[in-house]
């Protein structure tokens, strides 16, 4: 008897199933908001570490290959102890819970300005409004001209650094000659279709080269153009960095400081050549132009109008609802109260244990700035008037007043806020460079990001840090790496197929591949190239073939449920049963000959040369049957009916499956080939060669895919999950994969909250040297020049009496202590 590569281990395959089923279950967990908990996360992590993958890597595998292993090991073992340590108590869990389960919705708002229906109609004309004025923008010549100018401009600033493909990159002289030229007036172009695939394909043609590689372009070549003769800035930046994390002295870390500072002057004063003061007053001239366009089309008054008037309906009642801070407001925030000090706690674990209390009391001073200070509340009113007149105003954009309106606007604005007002400004920009610091000096974040920057080194780079392809590191993939994981794979549990037809009803459950039986022993290719060069009277010609050859596709499948009803004709039986199909040795072959094709043949790309399958030692044992004794009799005379019958449909269904694919593909080239025609029509929107064969494919595909629903319309095929998703719900087979699956579906839906069983996987022990979440203080830092101290601020009291020795009023709210010795506040 031929054997098989792995014979099915009952017990192996029940858990390896019952694990896939188990992650089925983690899935659909995931998709109605529960979350793992600490416990579980780091039971699962530690699961993952002691595998054999991890933890004993191949000795096939190259030195560096098992380097990369365990670099690889730590960067996971790090992110558990950061995740861990920092959401100490299930802080996150409990925060995405939170913020889940808020409905605003459901909460009743005292004296609404409308009630639930009329807000969603407003909320459906803001999206119509918002629809309407990205049509009009997306359409309009001057935007897709200055889009057009502004990825000439990156591709130019890249060309300068990419000195090792200038050609290919630096736009040509006509197009950076006409960079700063407005598009013709009044000039629109068809709406596009703004699908999530034809919207990429829109930008697409619309920058003609890749926007992130432009943007990079844009970014290094400040270093580049900045360049001092006596060695790179980027390298002297680079030394700074690591000098500074090294903790050197003092002067050192000056020096480090200062080199990073040059560098910075050194690059806008580069960029500043590039959009000179002439280019961003075109530019602003282009885009008001752009405004004045939209206006004189009749949908935008109405589109803006409305927008405006919903945003200052709806800012009123925010107001009187703040000024209230009673009743729904109240249950709003009691709502969100969990979720924010959730999301605050694990924002301040992660930045060194830092409190923010004082980020939010400098922004809490910003705010009551704008509430006390009449002249801060009427230049806010005065841009609310100003945007309003410019987008409302029909030219008023484009004329001299409204230039001079906004430069008085902006002079005021400039006092309140960098003069008048500028210690709190400074105070709040001073309170995020800190925090962002204390990230950055956090020994958890550090010890995460050097463990990721070790498994990016080795990957990619040699001893002595420069790039490098390691071809060795592709054959630990390819030989080592990628047959072990086909191998892990294992068990395969196929989902429950059903089949209903005015005929029959077929149900085959308990279907369970394993993977190292079911990939070809194997997979032969060889190619035969003839190609003749003729003149005269004897003609070219070209000719290639191709022969695949597949062998040792095996199956042991055991348990195999089926149930069988035939509903019409003769013999009219029904039958439920569990069978075991074997398949040994060589087991299913197939040899497939192909060549392109000639101008008589049928076929357009390639034809079907010849196409032979076998199916060898191919064997059925039926374990239970209502009508086994008739099975066992006719068994002999059926297999041998059988077997050559199963290789002329296979041999029939490969021939028929790659003509059809050939006539696909001819398809797709007549598609893209008219769509190439009527691009040549409208140049400047035609799409590349890339997008016309994907949405020619597309359309060829949707057609058959309707057509192939035509032909089966009474017809039912279904692939059952669970029993919920089946269409004979009542039919119960034994060790039915869908039973179990609808188990583990129902045990994701248990647990309180967030919490869940399901996801218990796993078996190895909790980490015991867990460094505890860090404790949350208030750390003293300057700020402006100013130090705060532990509990108080000294010498710029932003929530005291003084500020920058000029009074100011009392502080209202959680921020606020009393007041000691009459200028400071303890906080």
């Amino acid at each position: 008897m031929a054997s098989v590569n792995k014979p099915t281990d009952i017990k192996k395959k029940e858990a390896d199933v019952n694990r896939k089923l188990q992650v089925y279950g983690i899935a659909n967990a995931f998709q109605i908001g529960k979350v793992p908990s600490n416990d579980q996360i780091d039971v699962a992590l530690n699961s993952f570490l002691e595998s054999r993958a991890l933890a004993n890597p191949s000795e096939r595998l190259s030195p560096e290959g098992r380097e990369l292993v365990a670099d690889f090991r730590d960067v996971v073992n790090q992110a558990k102890q950061l995740l861990l340590s920092k959401n100490e108590g299930n802080l996150l869990q409990d925060f995405i819970w939170q913020t889940q389960q808020f409905d605003p919705k459901a909460i009743s708002t005292p004296n609404a300005p409308v009630d639930k229906e009329a807000a969603k109609q407003h909320g459906d004309k803001v999206l119509e409004g918002l629809r309407t004025l990205g049509t009009l923008i997306i359409t309009n010549g001057q935007f897709r001209k200055l889009l057009n100018d502004a990825t000439i401009l990156l591709r130019d600033i890249a060309g300068d650094a990419a000195t090792n493909a200038t050609n290919k990159v630096r736009p040509s002289s006509e197009d950076l000659a006409q960079i700063d030229k407005p598009a013709d007036d009044n000039v629109w172009y068809d709406a596009p279709d703004f699908s999530k695939e034809n919207v990429k394909s829109r930008f697409k043609n619309i920058y003609k080269k890749n926007p992130a590689e432009d943007a990079k372009g844009a970014v290094a070549s400040g270093a580049q153009a900045a360049q001092p003769s006596e060695g790179s800035v980027a390298e002297g930046v680079a030394g700074a960095t690591n000098q500074v994390e090294s903790n050197v002295d003092p002067e050192a870390r000056e020096s480090a400081k200062k080199k990073t500072a040059e560098y910075r002057a050194r690059t806008k004063e580069y960029l500043s050549k590039k959009v000179p003061e002439e280019r961003r007053d075109q530019t602003i001239w282009r885009l008001k132009k752009m405004v004045v366009e939209c206006q004189q089309h009749p949908d935008y008054n109405q589109a803006i109008s409305a927008l405006l008037d919903l945003a200052e309906q709806y800012g009123n009642h925010s107001r009187k609802l703040a000024s209230g801070g009673t009743g729904a407001v109240k249950e709003t925030r009691s709502s969100l109260a969990a979720a924010e000090t959730d999301l605050k706690t694990l924002i301040e674990r992660f930045a060194n244990g830092t409190s923010s209390d004082d980020l939010w009391s400098s922004i809490n001073t910003i705010y009551q700035d704008a509430d006390k200070d009449p002249e801060l509340k009427n230049w806010f009113r005065s841009i609310n008037s100003y945007i309003r007149k410019c987008l409302q105003q029909q030219g008023y954009i484009m004329e001299d007043a409204s230039s001079e309106e906004w430069h008085r606007l902006y002079d005021h604005g400039n006092y309140l806020l960098r003069e008048k007002y500028k210690s709190h400004t400074d105070r709040v920009v001073g309170e995020i460079r800190f925090l962002a610091d204390q990230f950055d000096q956090d020994p958890q974040n550090k010890a995460f990001a050097a463990s990721l920057q070790k498994l990016f080194k080795d990957l990619g780079n040699d001893e002595n840090g420069k790039a490098v392809f390691k071809p060795h590191l592709v054959k630990d993939l390819t030989n080592v790496i990628i047959p072990a994981a086909f191998e892990k794979i294992a068990y395969i549990p196929i989902p429950r197929i059903e089949y209903s037809d005015h005929e029959v009803d077929a149900v085959v459950e308990n279907l369970v591949l394993e993977s190292d039986n079911f990939m070809p022993n194997v997979l032969e290719i060889a190619s035969d190239n003839y190609f003749r060069w003729g003149r005269k009277k004897i003609a070219n010609m070209n000719k290639n073939s191709i022969d695949v050859r597949v062998t040792g596709v095996q199956m042991d499948l055991r348990d195999v449920s089926f149930y069988v009803k035939r509903k019409q004709g003769f013999p009219s039986i029904t039958d439920t049963g569990v069978a075991n199909i074997r398949m040994g040795g060589d087991g299913f072959c197939f040899r497939l000959k192909l060549s392109t094709a000639d101008e008589k043949d049928s076929q357009n790309f390639f034809k079907i040369d010849k196409v032979d399958v076998d199916v060898k030692h191919l064997q059925i044992k039926l374990v239970k049957s209502n009508h086994k004794i008739l099975f066992s009799l006719f068994k002999p005379i059926m297999l041998k009916v059988l077997r050559p019958v199963v290789q002329k449909i296979a041999e029939k269904q490969l021939k028929e499956q790659f003509n059809q694919f050939d006539r696909l593909l001819h398809q797709i080239k007549q598609e893209a080939d008219r769509a190439l025609q009527e691009a040549r029509a409208d140049p400047e929107n035609a799409p590349s060669i890339y997008n016309r064969y994907v949405n020619a494919a597309q359309k060829q595909l949707l057609k058959n895919k309707k057509k192939a629903e035509a032909v089966a319309a009474d017809k039912k095929v279904n692939m059952a999950v669970t029993k919920e998703d089946s269409i004979f719900p009542n039919i119960h087979l034994p060790g039915g994969i869908s039973s179990k699956a609808t188990e583990y579906k129902e045990l994701a839906r248990k647990g309180e909250q967030w919490e869940s069983p399901v996801f218990s996987i796993g078996a190895a022990l909790k980490s015991v040297n867990l460094p505890s979440a860090p404790q949350v203080i208030r750390k003293p830092h300057a700020v402006n020049g100013s130090t705060t101290e532990g509990n108080t601020t000294n010498g710029n009291y932003t929530n005291g009496k003084l500020v920058n020795g000029r009074l100011n009023g009392p502080v209202t709210g959680s921020a606020a202590g009393p007041v000691t010795n009459s200028n400071t506040v303890t906080i």
